[in-house]
């Protein structure tokens, strides 16, 4: 029911120097608003509706396919999520690799309990190596690949994989393997070098957990790990690159859970993602963030080029950056 103002209520109002509107006539009550502090997100959000997190992920043309906690994996395409069924006993996976478009597309995923799975085209196969946690896998083609974990380096030479007895004892979180060359990360600053068929462990300037580990040849290849650290190898040295973007006093100190280098870029170029939905661009040392709106742990970031990146998390989440 509408109801009208009195004249007392009127003459009292217009005593006391208040406007009134007129009847049916519109109040214009905004307020400016200050939007210098307000993010631009800068994702589009194709998150799945799932309890799952997304391990890991492989971007080939505009799909993706992750590779989940409880033993799944699903393919994003056109818009939409697909189960692309396996059967393991709910064993966490948590690495994938891949090569090949979508027709000829080949991919090897590992996980916990040593489960090792390969795409033959429609379907997963699954072999089972050993009992060891795998970690991450990387390698130049399906019949050249490291697997990596908590049994030390394995590697598959044309179709067989074989634990590496040097460093059969080593914990390792992540390997970069481009056929010649491989670099395997881990705790406290550990790495270990592939180089001639020999692994050979080394320092870095850091002693922080070491996470991820992506490159584009021996003269390019980025680190990042536990409490912002993000290092870049240059063929000689490690320089520490510290995660503060243009025009923002705060270096970060979150977690970084995972680096990608596109090969494809025609400068020195890595996304970074890590906890509480933080993700960066680093050109050369120039760092951008990139605002995600969320924040949920992203533990894997990847794509296919500067213009086609995904970075995958905790209860389905993927985003999608197509470039500023």
């Amino acid at each position: 029911m509408h109801h009208s103002l009195s004249p007392v209520l009127l003459a009292a109002l217009f005593a006391f120097g208040c406007e009134v509107p007129l009847e049916g006539e519109k109040t214009d009550d905004t307020q400016e608003i200050d939007t210098g502090d307000i993010e631009t997100i800068v994702w589009e959000d194709r998150r799945h509706s799932t309890s799952v997190t997304f391990q890991d992920a492989h971007a080939v043309g505009s799909d993706l396919i992750v590779v989940t906690t409880e033993g799944q994996t699903w393919r994003y395409t056109a818009g939409a999520w697909t189960n692309l069924p396996l059967e393991i006993d709910e064993e966490d996976l948590n690495g994938i690799w891949g090569e090949g478009g979508t027709d000829n597309l080949k991919m090897v995923g590992v996980g916990a309990a040593g489960i090792i799975i390969e795409w033959n085209g429609s379907t997963w196969e699954q072999t089972q190596e050993s009992t060891a946690l795998f970690q991450a896998v990387d390698g130049s083609n399906a019949n050249d690949l490291i697997a990596v974990g908590g049994a030390g380096p394995w590697r598959n030479v044309s179709g067989t994989w074989t634990g590496d007895p040097e460093l059969g004892h080593e914990k390792f979180a992540d390997v970069w393997y481009d056929g010649t060359t491989a670099l395997a990360v881990g705790d406290n600053g550990k790495i270990a070098w592939l180089i001639d068929g020999e692994w050979t462990l080394d320092e870095v300037p850091v002693d922080t957990d070491l996470y991820s580990v992506s490159g584009v040849d021996f003269n390019e290849i980025w680190v990042a790990g536990a409490q912002g650290t993000l290092l870049k190898w240059n063929g000689t040295a490690w320089q520490t690159i510290e995660l503060k973007a243009s025009g923002d006093d705060r270096v970060s100190k979150a977690n970084m859970w995972a680096v990608w280098a596109p090969s494809a870029s025609s400068e020195s170029v890595a996304f970074v993602v890590g906890a509480n939905g933080e993700a960066y661009k680093v050109t050369g040392t120039t760092v951008d963030a990139l605002p995600t709106g969320i924040d949920n742990i992203l533990y894997s970031v990847t794509g296919t080029n500067e213009t086609n990146v995904w970075a995958t998390g905790g209860r389905g989440v993927a985003l999608h950056y197509a470039g500023l």
